[in-house]
């Protein structure tokens, strides 16, 4: 009886422990899964998936790239010259049409307005599907973009950020594009004419897409020169005089520091440079602003000029005077397509005396406008320009 009675007493006052341990645990556990479940589906969905869901088809060119433009602004804060980088990429690669594939016959080839290419081209496939939308959906590719940057691709952010055209576009192309050719001439070309369309409110820069790359740009006269930055400078001239005689010309034309010797106040006389890569030279070492590695070309020496204004201001001919920049493009204006020298006194039509990398000559020279540049001028735009000081 006393062994039955301690059973029984244990029984009552055990079980209910051991009741609310069960219950303890059960809680505990249900906790976990809501919250700690709840927050790896979180953290999945943003690695995963776009956040956003964007409902456009693909329209015209300047209106598609005005979609990815404010989206770029609005959800990644964005800068004007970031978003134009970005622009001038994509006009590189496709156009900006969604539609487009690199080669029609081959499923992994380019695709899209990014040319996706390979696994990421089997991504745009497997996303669609994901999304119920098709491939060549201008949203879908955006939303595409958008899980990207928030993932595999997160480091070409900071692209984005950037506060100049030409490091937008050669660090999107880098991180972003990573394109076997990149020909980035072009890319520099488009995307000033992006930030001059959509990220600035001159009223000249408005017209300058109406000069882009398609068929060169047009020809403007004198109404459309802006207020210079004041009078030439002479230090322009004196520092463009010390190097007659100096450097080889690049075959095939580029340029970059690494090929006068790295240092721009210590440049090699036996190095080679192109016509621009001089016109660079002899600015930066005059004290006025200039794009960073000898980043320009005739054609985005032009589109800067007559749009976003960062290294050189538009001039009329009759403003042009020594120091002063001149600067012939036929279509694009890369390669052999451009022209620019530097004005070395009040210009007065084919006779104006210039110094120049190039043009008859293989060596930086002097020689007049007509004699150097009658190849493009039959067909050529030209561009009068006053370089701004730093």
């Amino acid at each position: 009886m006393i062994k039955e009675y301690i059973k029984g007493k244990l029984i009552l006052y055990v079980l209910p422990i051991v009741i609310i341990l069960v219950l303890a645990l059960w809680i505990i556990n249900a906790i976990t899964i809501i919250f700690v479940g709840q927050s790896v589906t979180d953290e999945e969905c943003k690695q995963n998936q776009s956040a956003v869901s964007i409902n456009v088809d693909s329209k015209t060119q300047e209106e598609n790239a005005k979609v990815i433009y404010q989206f770029l602004l609005k959800n990644y804060q964005a800068t004007p010259q970031g978003a134009s980088g970005v622009l001038g990429n994509f006009e590189q690669e496709s156009g900006i049409n969604p539609k487009s594939i690199e080669r029609q016959n081959d499923p992994l080839s380019g695709h899209g307005i990014a040319q996706w290419t390979a696994d990421r081209t089997t991504l745009l496939m497997n996303f669609a599907k994901e999304k119920g939308k098709e491939w060549d959906n201008l949203g879908l590719q955006i939303e595409l973009l958008d899980k990207e940057l928030k993932g595999s691709e997160k480091n070409s952010v900071q692209a984005l950020k950037a506060t100049s055209v030409d490091e937008a576009t050669i660090q999107w192309q880098a991180l972003y594009e990573r394109a076997g050719t990149p020909v980035l001439g072009n890319r520099l070309l488009f995307a000033t004419k992006w930030y001059a369309k959509l990220g600035s409110s001159d009223p000249i820069s408005e017209n300058t897409i109406t000069g882009a790359v398609e068929g060169g740009f047009e020809d403007y006269n004198d109404t459309c020169s802006i207020e210079s930055s004041g009078n030439s400078d002479s230090n322009i001239l004196e520092s463009a005089k010390k190097y007659i005689g100096w450097f080889h010309y690049p075959n095939p034309i580029v340029h970059n520091l690494q090929m006068i010797g790295g240092d721009p106040r210590k440049p090699n006389k036996e190095g080679e440079t192109d016509c621009s890569g001089f016109i660079w030279l002899a600015l930066e070492n005059a004290g006025y602003k200039v794009p960073p590695n000898m980043g320009w070309f005739t054609g985005s020496m032009t589109a800067d000029a007559r749009g976003s204004h960062e290294w050189l201001n538009s001039i009329s001919d009759s403003e042009a005077e020594a120091g002063d920049v001149v600067i012939v493009n036929v279509g694009q204006g890369s390669g052999s397509n451009g022209h620019t020298a530097i004005i070395a006194e009040k210009w007065h039509g084919n006779d104006t005396k210039i110094i120049q990398m190039g043009g008859n000559d293989s060596i930086t020279n002097e020689s007049t406008f007509g004699n150097s540049f009658s190849s493009l001028l039959g067909s050529g735009d030209i561009c009068f320009a006053r370089p701004i000081k730093k």
